[in-house]
C-alpha cells in the first residue's frame, strides 16, 4: 500500500499555505472522483474548481523517492493546492475507486525513463570561446571592483558619503554586467555599513570593522580571481575545475559539471541536525540552511535553499526534516568544513535510537582540536566565516551572565545567541538530562572586536532524541 504520511505532504508541499487550502478543500470533500492504479503507483482526482469543468489531478509515485505531481488547473505552484489535497484525501482514507493508469501518463513515465537513461551519456560540449569571452568580461569587472577599492583606500571611508556614496552604488550595481554578483554583494554590503554608520554615529566602531573586514575580503577575492582567471583563459584550460573560487566570484554550478567532476556520493544517508532561515538584504533573498550529518562518516555539510524575493511564490522553502534522508547520489560543492551538499532525489525512514546513538558517537571529544580547526580556517580570508562541529560536553551551565560549556578536559567556551534567544531555551531544559554529558550541534563564530572565538548552540544530541534549539 502508498504510504501518505504527514511528513511527506509537509516535504512536498510548496509552502505553509498550500497546505492549509489543501486541508481545507479535502474537508468540503471537493474531489467528485478519486481513483487509484491497481498496483497504487498512481493517484487520480478530479476537483471541483472555479470553472464549469473539474480540474484533472494526479500523483505519480512510480519512483517513490520523486512523486510528479500534474494538474490541469492554472496555478504556477508545484505542486498546487489540489495535489497536495489529493493526498490529505488519500491519508484520510476516503474510498478510492481503481482504474487503468492513462496513456498520456505511461507517455510522460516513458519519456522521463529515457531522460534518465540519457543523462551522463552525451556530457555537453564545453563551449570553450563562450566561456573565455565570459571569464574576459569578468576580468574587466575585476578591474571596475579594483577602482572602487583603490578610491576608497586612497580618499577614506569617509569618501562613502553623500555623492561619493552614489557613485560607488551606480558602479556595484555594474558589477551585474560582469558576471561577478559575489564581489558586487561585497561591494553592496560596504555601501550599507556606511549607511547604517551615517544613521547612528554610536555604532561607528562596529562600523568600520566591518568596512575594514569587507574592504580585505574584497581585495583578497580581486587578486585570487583575476590570477585564475588570466591563467585560465592563457593556458585555454577554461573547463570547471574543483575550486572554491567559483563561489567567491558568484558561479551557479549545475549538477551535470559537479558530476563530470566526480564531486558526488552514492547511497548515502543524512540526518539534518540543525534549520533555519536567514534573510539577505543585500541580495533580497532567502535562505533555508540545514546542516545534515552522515550517518557512516559523521561529516556535517550544508544544505542550502535560496529564495529571491522576486520568485518566492514559485520555489518551495526547505523545513526541518524529522526522518532520515536516504540518498541514492549525493552531490557536493567544493569546500572545506560544512561543504554545500545537494540532491534531487531521496527516500525517506523514521529515525531510530540506533541513529541518535550513532550520531551522538560520532562527536568531537573535546574543544581543543575544533578550536584549532577553526584558526586555521579563519586565516584564510576567503574561507566561510561560521563552521559548524558536533562536540560532547561534560556540562553547560550559567555562570554569571554567561553560558559555558565545559568539555571533558576542562576547556570551555562561551555560549552566545544569534539571531534568536537560544540561551534562554536553554534555561527551560531540565539540566541533568539535557545540560550534561550530551552533544551539541554548535556554529563557531569569531567576535573581531573581541578577539574570541565563540560558538552558537543548535541543536542537543542525546542517545534518544534531537532537541532543535533553531527554527
Amino acid at each position: 500500500m502508498l504510504s501518505i504520511t504527514t511528513e511527506l505532504i509537509e516535504r512536498v508541499a510548496p509552502n505553509a499555505n498550500s497546505i492549509t487550502n489543501a486541508k481545507k478543500i479535502s474537508q468540503k470533500n471537493d474531489f467528485v472522483v478519486l481513483s487509484k492504479s491497481e498496483d497504487e503507483t498512481l493517484l487520480y482526482g478530479e476537483c471541483k474548481g472555479s470553472g464549469k469543468k473539474p480540474y484533472i489531478t494526479t500523483a505519480d509515485f512510480i519512483d517513490p523517492s520523486a512523486p510528479v505531481f500534474r494538474c490541469s488547473c492554472p496555478s504556477r505552484q508545484f505542486p498546487c493546492k489540489h495535489a497536495v489535497a489529493l493526498l490529505f484525501d488519500y491519508m484520510a482514507q476516503k474510498p478510492f475507486t481503481t482504474c487503468e493508469i492513462p496513456e498520456d501518463i505511461i507517455s510522460k513515465r516513458e519519456k522521463i525513463d529515457k531522460k534518465k537513461e540519457n543523462a551522463g551519456k552525451t556530457p555537453k560540449k564545453v563551449n570553450k570561446s563562450a566561456l573565455t569571452k565570459k571569464m574576459k568580461k569578468q576580468l574587466e569587472g575585476l578591474d571596475l571592483a579594483e577602482k572602487f577599492l583603490k578610491e576608497v583606500l586612497q580618499t577614506g571611508v569617509a569618501s562613502l558619503s553623500g555623492k561619493g556614496l552614489k557613485i560607488y552604488s551606480d558602479l556595484a550595481k555594474q558589477m551585474g554586467d560582469y558576471y561577478l554578483p559575489a564581489p558586487q554583494a561585497l561591494m553592496q554590503q560596504i555601501l550599507v555599513t556606511m549607511e547604517e554608520l551615517q544613521k547612528d554615529a554610536t555604532q561607528e566602531k562596529h562600523c568600520y570593522q566591518k568596512i575594514l573586514q569587507g574592504l580585505v575580503e574584497l581585495h583578497s577575492t580581486i587578486k585570487k580571481a583575476r590570477v585564475f582567471l588570466q591563467t585560465k583563459i592563457e593556458t585555454e584550460q577554461v573547463s570547471m575545475e574543483n575550486s572554491t573560487l567559483y563561489d567567491r566570484i558568484g558561479y551557479i554550478w549545475q549538477l551535470n559539471q559537479l558530476e563530470e567532476l566526480g564531486m558526488y556520493q552514492q547511497n548515502v544517508e543524512l540526518i539534518q541536525l540543525s534549520f533555519y532561515v536567514v534573510y539577505d538584504e543585500i541580495k533580497k533573498e532567502y535562505r533555508d540552511i540545514g546542516y545534515w550529518i552522515d550517518l557512516q562518516s559523521g561529516v556535517i555539510s550544508k544544505k542550502e535553499n535560496i529564495r529571491p524575493t522576486k520568485a518566492i511564490k514559485y520555489i518551495k522553502q526547505d523545513d526541518t526534516e524529522k526522518e532520515c534522508a536516504q540518498i541514492e547520489k549525493l552531490y557536493f560543492y567544493p569546500g572545506e568544513i560544512n561543504q554545500r551538499i545537494r540532491w534531487e532525489n531521496a527516500l525517506y525512514r523514521d529515525i531510530t535510537e540506533q541513529d541518535y546513538q550513532t550520531i551522538k558517537q560520532k562527536s568531537r571529544t573535546t574543544l581543543a582540536p575544533v578550536i584549532k580547526e577553526v584558526k586555521n580556517q579563519l586565516k584564510n580570508v576567503l574561507s566561510e566565516k561560521s563552521f559548524i562541529f558536533l562536540v560532547a560536553f561534560q556540562s553547560i551551565s550559567k555562570v554569571g551572565e554567561k553560558y559555558i560549556l565545559e568539555d571533558s578536559s576542562g576547556d570551555t567556551i562561551e555560549l552566545r545567541n544569534k539571531e534568536i534567544d537560544v540561551l534562554k531555551i536553554l534555561s527551560y531544559l531540565p539540566s541533568q538530562s539535557f545540560l550534561k554529558e550530551q552533544s551539541l550541534v554548535c556554529e563557531f563564530l569569531y567576535d573581531s572586536e573581541n578577539h574570541q572565538i565563540f560558538a552558537v548552540p543548535h541543536t542537543i544530541v542525546t542517545e534518544k532524541e534531537l532537541v532543535k534549539l533553531l527554527y
